[in-house]
């Protein structure tokens, strides 16, 4: 499966993902072969890219849960757009809270991890669709985490608002990325940051909203997004702080938009590993038994050039499944020690085509002779000539 820009769509391109409108119906199933129609229809809907199937790869299996999670996705990211243009128009957000609810109900009860949708964004539809992802996953570790109903409505409400100040940044110091912000760009991020904030009207509460939401949404403006500045110690960061801030970093990590390749799962939580002072473990716990890190049919690369399939995921530490290599058809089991001290994942496969790339300079040293082209050329002829008659 391959993530394609509009621009790169082709006709008898397949769908590897549904394509629904904001009322929830589908437009498009999976394995749906793109016509010149059909990308014109998928461009106007306003979509950035679509996930594609590879030529020779069958369309992969799709549960209830996953199809319903797609649809939710669509619905619910349309809902918060509305909510978000009414708050920045100084005009109250009345289906924040309920859209949270929502979420919690959906994904706040769950007793099994799930598979994380990744979304495709554009610069259009980036904040809607990033605070929507971080409160779905917000919502799934507040539940790990065992807090309190109110608390973790109060923080799921926060996730789909921390961002809405983001809104309000000049499209020309979005675009740039995170690794080509200045010090005074980043500066001028957190005070549009704080701006968002205070349209919350947080001094008064007219919007009624959580007192905690308040909190924790005051302290994302205020934290600093680039893990080689320290997390200010003269502040008492709350939980929910923590859940929205690892929750996000995730989802941004893992999602492509505007040009930035995702990474995958595994790299992104051992980025946050990595980060431990700025995420803190248990929270990156939370995280990784709420969704599928390594789940059995994954493909997997590792530091040697082996590769491999999960035949069997680990639901305690994803990083020890068991592995089919490829090579020899030996089942490695990453709980042993010889293991996982021997081998070292390195990442998941990227593609499962497993054909050689051959350049046009290696092609001409196979080139037929004059005498082999001639002979095909004739053999061509005549079957066109066989099939012209009816006689093939």
């Amino acid at each position: 499966m391959q993530y394609k820009k509009i621009s790169q769509l082709q006709p008898g391109m397949r769908l590897a993902r549904p394509i629904y409108n904001r009322q929830g119906v589908m437009l498009y199933e999976r394995d749906t072969r793109l016509t010149m129609q059909g990308i014109s229809s998928i461009a106007n809907f306003g979509l950035w890219g679509v996930y594609i199937l590879e030529p020779a790869e069958p369309v992969p299996p799709l549960s209830e849960e996953d199809a319903e999670m797609e649809r939710f996705l669509t619905v619910s990211t349309f809902q918060l757009k509305d909510d978000l243009t009414l708050l920045l128009n100084g005009l109250e957000p009345k289906g924040v809270m309920p859209l949270a609810q929502s979420i919690l109900r959906k994904f706040g009860a769950l007793d099994h991890k799930v598979n994380f949708i990744r979304t495709l964004r554009s610069g259009e539809d980036y904040v809607y669709k990033h605070s929507l992802n971080t409160a779905i996953l917000s919502a799934m570790m507040v539940s790990r985490l065992h807090y309190p109903y109110a608390e973790q409505l109060a923080i799921v409400c926060a996730a789909l608002l921390h961002d809405a100040g983001l809104l309000l940044v000049p499209d020309e110091i979005l675009e740039k990325g995170e690794n080509l912000l200045s010090p005074d760009e980043r500066r001028l991020i957190r005070g549009y940051l704080e701006k968002g904030y205070q349209t919350l009207h947080p001094d008064y509460n007219d919007y009624r909203l959580p007192q905690l939401t308040l909190q924790i949404v005051g302290q994302t403006a205020r934290l600093e997004h680039n893990v080689n500045v320290p997390l200010q110690k003269n502040i008492r960061w709350l939980n929910g702080t923590h859940v929205i801030h690892v929750a996000s970093r995730f989802d941004t990590l893992t999602s492509m938009d505007m040009g930035r390749e995702p990474v995958s799962d595994i790299r992104a939580v051992r980025f946050l590993r990595k980060h431990t002072d700025y995420y803190p473990a248990s929270f990156i716990t939370a995280l990784t038994q709420s969704i599928h890190i390594l789940p059995s049919g994954c493909c997997v690369e590792f530091s040697t050039g082996q590769r491999g399939i999960v035949i069997e995921e680990n639901q305690k530490n994803y990083a020890q499944p068991i592995i089919l290599m490829f090579a020899d058809n030996r089942c490695v089991d990453f709980t042993e020690e010889r293991f996982y001290k021997a081998l070292h994942i390195a990442d998941v496969m990227k593609t499962m085509d497993m054909r050689i790339k051959v350049d046009g300079e290696t092609l001409k040293k196979y080139a037929s002779d004059a005498r082999t082209r001639e002979t095909a050329k004739r053999y061509v002829e005549k079957r066109r000539q066989l099939v012209a008659a009816g006689r093939m």
